[in-house]
């Protein structure tokens, strides 16, 4: 049956552009670029997937009759973007071909039936428990950065790991990133409830769902999550996110905090050590942004060289009592953490010239990085 609705513009570009990110992707089958359209009683349904992230929403409109079709979802997105009417008619004519009147505008978009479109995953809703996003908003943004690029030889490094761990009665979600460089560790204290999630001895969740997991938790006070064996899902009242969880193993990274001491500590200005890490990587060279750091008592040398350029030095107070260091290290990597922590004072512990620095601070509970050094 052909399908004919109008829908608010601005509901449907809310609904459409939560879909770029998963129909983007080019694979090898063609439908997957395309959105499923479901017109069903006062609501369309739209659907998008690559096979690993699925995302449904369910979007208020005026049916006057329905139907399903797949449609290009750039296309649409495109169309609804730069549309000037606050409301678009859809409708479904022969052949698979619709026409979308916005104002004064009409365009016709080809479409391709749903037969070929993959189902949907199914879930086990009664499993799911009721989350807060702001935790999950915080342990992703605190994390994200240090998940390693595709091109990494360690695959499993392109996910986050997502753990449960109880202390003293209280269970805390914990999400820990790295690219073999650094470490990023966030724990969130959570409700009771989370102790009835089917965690994996590994639970992996690959980059991209990360990222539409930020995506999903904004503008939400709560939402229902739930984990299966091979997938992670996230509902609300209008939409539904699935994610398949990678597969693998997690570099054993409690090994190394256990060498790691908080013995030999600086204390530092968060924003000046920041600002400084700025101007200094203006003459870092491209490829490794190293940066050598010399501390003394109560004191810290930044310096970088480029052999195009030149170099840059800076200076300012710290709080320390222990031998002279003479440090190198990734400036990007001090400058991605920072950014993300939270409070005045934060806590570089380094045990020697050549060990990794931790990072902490006492205004940002849960949070920890872990940078390794360079050799300059």
């Amino acid at each position: 049956m052909a399908f004919q609705f109008n829908i608010n513009r601005d509901d449907l570009l809310r609904g459409i552009s939560g879909q770029q990110n998963i129909t983007s992707k080019k694979g090898t089958l063609a439908i997957l670029s395309n959105v499923l359209l479901e017109v069903v009683e006062e609501q369309i349904v739209l659907t998008g997937t690559d096979l690993e992230i699925g995302l449904k929403q369910r979007i208020p409109a005026e049916v006057l009759a329905t139907g399903v079709l797949t449609l290009p979802s750039k296309k649409l997105f495109e169309i609804t973007r730069e549309s000037g009417s606050t409301v678009l008619s859809f409708k479904e004519l022969e052949n698979q071909w619709v026409e979308i009147t916005a104002g004064p505008s009409v365009y016709r978009l080809a479409g391709m039936v749903a037969d070929e479109f993959p189902q949907f995953p199914d879930y086990k809703e009664e499993d799911m428990v009721v989350m807060e996003s702001g935790i999950m908003i915080d342990l992703v943004e605190k994390t994200i950065f240090s998940i390693a690029q595709d091109k990494e030889n360690m695959f499993t490094l392109t996910a986050a790991m997502l753990q449960k761990v109880n202390v003293d009665d209280q269970i805390f979600l914990k999400m820990i990133t790295s690219d073999g460089h650094r470490l990023t560790i966030m724990n969130k204290e959570v409700d009771a409830s989370i102790d009835t999630l089917a965690f994996q001895p590994t639970t992996l969740i690959p980059r991209r769902g990360v990222q539409e997991i930020r995506k999903f938790c904004e503008n939400r006070h709560t939402f229902s999550f739930g984990l299966e064996e091979k997938q992670a899902v996230l509902k609300s009242d209008d939409s539904l996110l699935i994610i398949r969880l990678m597969e693998g193993d997690f570099p054993d990274f409690q090994g190394l905090l256990n060498i790691l001491s908080k013995d030999n500590s600086i204390q530092i200005n968060r924003i000046r050590f920041l600002e400084s890490l700025k101007r200094i990587s203006l003459f870092t060279e491209e490829l490794f942004h190293a940066i050598k750091m010399d501390v003394s008592e109560n004191k810290i040398v930044l310096t970088s060289q480029n052999a195009d350029y030149g170099s840059a030095k800076d200076e300012f107070e710290v709080i320390y009592a222990g031998e002279p260091l003479s440090l190198g290290f990734n400036c990007r990597y001090f400058i991605e953490t920072l950014q993300v922590m939270e409070g005045k004072i934060i806590t570089a512990s380094i045990n020697n010239q050549e060990s990794p620095c931790m990072i902490t601070s006492d205004d940002d509970p849960g949070f920890l990085s872990v940078i390794m050094p360079m050799k300059l």
